[in-house]
């Protein structure tokens, strides 16, 4: 159970080839396939993943699950050199990790000896493969200590396991024989091996093997562990010759997937790498979290991370919220058969008496009676919300109205389930058996409730259209326009100008500034005044740092930088503020947001995201699970829905591309835009007098509303379509202009090109946080121009960082509030003045006129 932030999700992928030294905790490498492959610290924490099971863990021991069960738990090797007494632990020699897309590697440097461990789960099979490749010295021994488990994931638990030796596997054996669960711990290349024997005074807890490698026809001399379970049947010599002889096509099998998964998804080539490298890797951390099991199927788990006490590993079980943002992700790479996979693992559990959805499913669910006898299944009022939005946005990007057909009485029983939990006022109260999106308070309602239902109801008006059922969707956009009045009335804090983030069970007003409800912001619930106030705020060091937005402001009455939900920073809450600031025309701050997250990708487990780092530091919080999967889907949604402002509409054969591209940047690439079955290809190319973008479409013709930023200020002076003059406007808003045109891309190539005069590039150089760093970076608050003048508002929280630059062919005449330095061409650094008071930073505001 975790506090949950809504946020939708989307998923880009790229193949990125040229790589360079990042300044995070690990720095990419790339291998001869090109796959995305991460040199990271000895600290990292690290894990293999297949569908059916799972190793992971930290240098101080790792565990290994073959899902619902684990196998062993305290995982750790020591060294063993010929002449020498003791064994050397290992953790004292391991230097790196390098993080595959299906395996890690981690390297162990001894005097004369260097050691590497291969940590490979196969696709579909419930084993972990720990290979050891021994080079320099010979007769380095492998001593493993483990603890055995042979137990159910939480909150299951068995009793009665037996641990003891089999010669014939070289093999300890787990069994457990009410179920007939059983596991191997086997390697051919075993030399000794504690003994299981009774004993009044029991020795210490861990069993432990000493392998002795095998010269291969090299130089390596090799050794392999199996750990392994089989249900209800005790794996044999035969599974064990079988796992030696297709080791390597195994292996094989699982690069031949990532390869696939890669080509087959979306793919987004900027000229900044890290970038590139974030979002692809978003994308083979989603499929990593794709999880079977016998008895429940196939779906997304939340993530992975270490087991905390009653074997709960963080999060490899299934919660339908998390599946349903991933699922949006996989909507947005054009994987639509594995997002409508995803969908049903959700459906399947609905509630067919109240026709709510799920919150959360343990893998050892059906062994344990979990939705009678535990109250977690239906606990959290907010996901049935989720589910309709999740539903629409699948069904209007793939235009699968079979879907919608199928699970019609569903989806209405869902709306229904809704309907139930509307006050007087018209908008939702948490039930008193239930839980909102807010896990740490009791309340009656929730800001977030209340902005959900809205979408919810409004996703609902526009399937009910769909499927035919005209009255409904009257009714149900009047249901929505209902709470949008309602909450404009009473669900603003006049006192903090801020709105209201709900009432307590006995009516009193909770005053929390959270800003993870930024989406009533794009409701049409609030005043434009308000919007403007609050996003001023949001964008300041109140809530911003250099690695994301706060979940509280820092200034609000009980504000702690490292609680898990009451002023820590969330990967999916910073994205979905920063889709709502590109969406509120606001780029500056939006990119910046954004592009804080990107770091997150190299902090712990290189190519994942941790769920929530600390409010005060770049360090995670220490709740965190180091590989959360909707904040790899998070990072992701913003970049499609909000940086690229790309949406898929097959039924309509339309696609929109409002693309934020930053004002340094020349080019994009985004490949595998899919629109019903056919991929599409958008190049972006700008320079100082012209925008271009050329499609090519493997499909039938569609329709396209191209919609791009434009330098600030700058004016459209023409538009081409294949060499003829097209009609063209402009959409102006104070911090954002967008030229607007709409053509068809016909089969093959189509050719476009606005013409441009103008305008200021605006860029703010990217803060990149060492570990364990405070906030330092420039924060835009705000960037207008009008009439010759260019109105900059800012924070400044270092005195190192109190520059921005700009590029623009006009010429600066005099500047007020900064200083003003030629950088040479059409470029000019802008130095903010600012007080002296450093401790919360100061207010930086340049007003720059130009000649013309």
């Amino acid at each position: 159970m975790r506090f949950l932030v809504r946020a939708l999700a989307s998923v880009v992928m790229l193949a990125a080839n040229g790589v360079r030294a990042d300044t995070g905790a690990a720095a990419p490498v790339a291998d001869a396939l090109g796959e995305l492959v991460y040199a990271g610290s000895a600290q990292d924490f690290v894990a293999a993943h297949g569908e059916r099971a799972l190793v992971m863990g930290y240098p101080d021991g790792l565990e290994v699950w073959a899902y619902p069960l684990q196998l062993l738990s305290g995982y750790r090797p020591r060294f063993r050199v010929a002449g020498q007494v003791a064994s050397i632990d290992g953790a004292l020699l391991l230097r790196r990790v390098e993080h595959h897309p299906t395996e890690v590697v981690r390297v162990y440097v001894g005097p004369d000896f260097v050691v590497r461990e291969h940590l490979f789960v196969p696709r579909q099979a419930a084993a972990a493969i720990i290979r050891y490749e021994v080079e320099g010295r010979p007769e380095v021994g492998i001593e493993i200590a483990f603890r055995p488990a042979l137990d159910l994931m939480w909150p299951g638990a068995l009793g009665g396991q037996t641990i003891g030796w089999d010669d014939a596997l070289s093999a300890y054996v787990e069994r457990e024989p009410l179920h007939g669960f059983a596991a191997i711990i086997a390697s051919p290349e075993t030399i000794g091996h504690d003994e299981i024997v009774n004993r009044t005074r029991p020795a210490a807890s861990d069993i432990r093997l000493l392998l002795m490698p095998r010269a291969t026809a090299g130089a390596v001399r090799t050794a392999t562990l199996y750990v392994a379970a089989k249900p209800q049947s005790l794996v044999g010599p035969a599974d064990l010759r079988a796992w030696q002889t297709n080791l390597a096509s195994s292996e094989a099998d699982a690069r031949a997937h990532v390869a696939e998964v890669r080509a087959q998804a979306l793919q987004i080539v900027t000229p900044d790498v890290d970038v590139n490298r974030a979002l692809a890797s978003a994308v083979v951390a989603l499929d990593a979290a794709w999880v079977c099991s016998d008895a429940l199927g196939c779906g997304e788990v939340a993530g992975y991370g270490p087991s905390r006490p009653g074997r709960r590993p963080q999060y490899a079980w299934f919660f339908a919220g998390d599946g349903l943002v991933a699922m949006q992700a996989m909507l947005a790479a054009g994987q639509y058969t594995r997002a409508r996979d995803e969908l049903l693992f959700v459906t399947r559990y609905q509630n067919a008496r109240t026709g709510m959805i799920w919150h959360e499913l343990s893998q050892s669910a059906p062994l344990i009676g979990w939705e009678k006898n535990y109250p977690y299944m239906f606990v959290h009022v907010d996901i049935t919300f989720q589910y309709l939005v999740a539903v629409e946005d699948y069904v209007q990007t793939t235009g699968d109205t079979r879907f919608l057909a199928e699970h019609w009485r569903g989806i209405e029983a869902a709306y229904r389930y809704c309907l139930s939990t509307l006050g007087a006022t018209g908008l939702p109260e948490i039930p008193a058996d239930k839980e909102g999106q807010n896990e740490q308070d009791r309340l009656r309602d929730d800001i977030r409730l209340s902005t959900l239902w809205i979408d919810a109801a409004g996703a609902f008006a526009r399937l009910a259209q769909t499927a035919g059922h005209p009255g409904q969707a009257v009714a149900a956009s009047a249901k929505a326009d209902r709470a949008r009045h309602a909450l404009g009335a009473h669900g603003w804090d006049e006192a903090r100008d801020f709105w209201l983030s709900g009432h307590t069970l006995t009516g009193e007003p909770v005053h929390s500034e959270r800003p993870d409800a930024s989406g009533v912001l794009l409701q049409g619930v609030f005043a434009q005044t308000r919007i403007d106030s609050v996003l001023d705020r949001i964008a300041s060091p109140e809530f911003q740092t250099d690695w994301g937005t706060r979940s509280l402001s820092a200034n609000a009455h009980g504000y702690d930088p490292n609680l898990y939900g009451s002023g820590s920073v969330w990967a999916l809450g910073t994205a979905s503020v920063a889709a709502t600031f590109w969406k509120a025309h606001r780029p500056l701050s939006a990119w910046g947001l954004w592009r804080a997250l990107v770091p997150w990708n190299t902090l712990d487990s290189a190519g994942h995201l941790h769920e929530v780092l600390a409010g005060d530091a770049f360090r995670p919080e220490m709740e965190s699970v180091p590989e959360q999967t909707w904040s790899s889907a998070a990072l992701l949604d913003a970049a499609v829905r909000g940086w690229l402002g790309i949406q898929v509409r097959a039924a309509e054969h339309r696609l929109a591309f409002a693309p934020h591209v930053p004002d340094d940047w020349r080019m994009v690439t985004v490949r595998n835009v899919i629109i019903g079955t056919a991929p599409l290809t958008l190049s972006l190319t700008r320079d100082d007098r012209a925008l271009c973008l050329q499609v090519e479409n493997r499909g039938d013709a569609i329709t396209v509303d191209f919609n791009p930023a434009l330098p600030l200020g700058a004016r459209l002076t023409g538009a081409w379509v294949d060499g003829a003059r097209a009609e063209f406007g402009a959409e102006h808003h104070p911090q954002d202009d967008h030229a607007r045109l709409r053509f068809v891309a016909k089969p093959g190539s189509t050719s476009v090109r606005l013409d441009i005069a103008g305008g200021i590039d605006i860029r703010v150089g990217n803060t990149t946080p060492a570990i364990g760093d405070a906030d330092r970076g420039l924060k835009i608050v705000g960037a207008r121009y009008a009439d010759g003048v260019l109105d900059v508002d800012a924070w400044v929280t270092s005195p190192e960082r109190t520059s921005f630059t700009i590029t623009t062919q006009w010429r600066p005449e005099r500047v007020e509030g900064a200083r003003i330095d030629a950088l040479g061409g059409s470029a000019y650094r802008i130095i903010f003045q600012v007080g002296e008071n450093r401790l919360r930073g100061g207010r930086g505001h340049a007003v720059i006129h130009f000649a013309r």
